[in-house]
């Protein structure tokens, strides 16, 4: 690993926050690293591609690591235990993300300021999405909700460690579906903050061959799989209450709703317009129904016995789930964070997403 671009490895300055990214040839890191920046973050630079220079600089760190996204993650969490806990976030950020040295500044900060176990930026426009609820909603500062995709999560240390054995699984899509679950506690744990946006820039899902999904492999597969695995449905995605710009919070069902509709106005920007449509239309839905919430659930006791932190090495063949609603030992859920409506049955929807993906929810 290189360290701090210097011939010596010294530390020149000490942050409290880290930004890993896996890159590849098209990655967008040198934005994050633009020259000049005053950053309160760290980068560690985790390279896919054998053909990538080593990249060196104040708070930089490089390593090549072959493998996927998720399995590259694990092993990263597994060879710096003790090189982390001196960060007190840690990002993970997909390395088709546009974003300046201050909104990053400003996304770490704001997860500092607020306490967040969980949180991501919110996205632009003009990116490419799959959830409408993570677009950008300019009159807030921040979002409270139930859910953190995997695109750009912000973890904070000791969630992190609660959650690293997720990426221990053998799963490149879902885990992101299951972890705000695993430590949910209240209703201001997880945020998207609309004030830092950051704009993804390729198609969901262009990466899919690069992370195993080949020979059939799909993401819904991954996607069930982990959710039989920890007995969980599909939750929809929903924010408890925002805290606008002006600092005054608001968790008016009414209110959410009524201030998405502006959302109507990224459809167009990127195609394929009735999907991201389609997509809008299903967050609208979602809000009205209310009842956002998580289930809180934890590692099932043949899981948590065999990865009990960052220490032993399992293998990367996906775990096996023990049928779709089965109990499973060890998994004690409780009852969902509640907005304030009633909580709904279940029902299957489709989520179209980019790159030709749909994806089946279980909604609840």
């Amino acid at each position: 690993m290189t360290r701090n671009g210097t011939d010596d490895g010294s530390e020149k300055r000490a942050r409290k926050y880290l930004l890993v990214a896996r890159i590849g040839p098209k990655s967008l890191h040198a934005q994050w690293l633009a020259t000049g920046a005053d950053r309160n973050y760290d980068v560690f630079l985790s390279s896919y591609d054998a053909s990538s220079p080593a990249i060196r600089g104040d708070g930089i760190y490089f390593e090549y690591r072959s493998g996927s996204k998720v399995a590259g993650y694990d092993g990263f969490l597994r060879d710096n235990v003790n090189f982390l806990r001196r960060y007190k976030y840690i990002c993970f950020l997909d390395d088709d993300i546009e974003a300046s040295p201050s909104s990053l500044n400003g996304i770490f900060s704001r997860c500092d300021q607020h306490n967040l176990k969980i949180a991501q930026p919110a996205l632009t426009w003009d990116s490419h999405f799959t959830y409408a609820c993570l677009l950008q909603q300019k009159r807030y500062a921040l979002r409270y909700l139930n859910f953190v995709e995997m695109m750009c999560p912000v973890f904070r240390h000791d969630v992190l460690a609660q959650i690293a054995p997720l990426f221990a699984l053998g799963y490149e899509s879902g885990i992101d579906l299951v972890w705000c679950n695993l430590v949910a506690e209240g209703p201001r744990d997880f945020a998207v903050i609309d004030e830092f946006p950051v704009r993804h820039t390729e198609p969901v899902g262009g990466n899919k061959v690069a992370n195993g999904f080949v020979d059939g492999r799909r993401y819904e597969d991954d996607i069930h799989a982990v959710l039989a695995l920890f007995n969980l449905p599909w939750l929809r995605a929903t924010p408890f209450s925002a805290i606008c710009l002006s600092g005054r919070e608001t968790n008016s069902r009414t209110s959410l709703l009524l201030w998405s509709l502006v959302l109507l106005a990224a459809a167009p920007l990127r195609g394929p317009t009735a999907g991201r449509l389609r997509a809008i239309l299903v967050h609208w839905r979602h809000l009205w129904l209310g009842a956002a919430g998580n289930i809180r659930t934890k590692f099932p006791t043949g899981i948590a016995g065999r990865f009990t932190g960052y220490g032993a090495r399992p293998s990367r063949k996906p775990m096996e789930p023990a049928g779709r609603r089965a109990p499973m030992p060890g998994l004690v859920p409780a009852s969902p964070f509640r907005s304030g409506l009633s909580r709904q049955a279940d029902r299957r929807e489709a989520i179209p997403v980019e790159g030709g993906l749909t994806f089946r929810r279980e909604d609840r």
